[in-house]
């Protein structure tokens, strides 16, 4: 399972170094592309799922972290730049879209709730980037 979930991360991965996008348009052409790879990829994910959290998981040096840190990081880079917050905030925006963009939680809103990709994707990224603003107003 964890080769699979690596094999998803690195598609991530890719789908973000082939595009030529910034900032919060890179974020959410990364948001839209790990949406669709949930309705697919998601039930086998959530099952993989660790019980630590993503900071301690990604400090400890955990694969799937690390993946996803390379997959996401230069999009929540922009996403800081483009909201005019500090680099420093990068652990919280790793915190943050991890929290938000959890496969459990997109898969419910795409499936439970109904709601269109397009939806989910705005949704959650309006709520990222309030909840990035929060924090670094704090």
């Amino acid at each position: 399972m964890v080769a699979y979930h690596e094999e998803v991360m690195a598609s991530l991965v890719e789908h973000g170094e082939r595009s030529r996008k910034t900032g919060k348009d890179l974020f959410e052409h990364q948001a839209a592309c790990w949406v669709k790879l949930q309705k697919v990829h998601g039930p086998v994910i959530v099952r993989s799922g660790s019980q630590r959290g993503f900071l301690e998981r990604l400090r400890g040096g955990e694969t799937m972290a690390v993946l996803s840190s390379n997959a996401w990081d230069t999009a929540l880079k922009g996403v800081l730049a483009d909201l005019g917050l500090p680099d420093s905030l990068l652990e919280v925006a790793r915190f943050l879209h991890d929290a938000l963009f959890d496969p459990r939680e997109v898969l419910d809103l795409t499936k439970t709730a109904g709601l269109p990709d397009e939806q989910v994707v705005r949704r959650l990224s309006d709520a990222f980037y309030g909840a990035l603003t929060g924090w670094a107003s704090r």
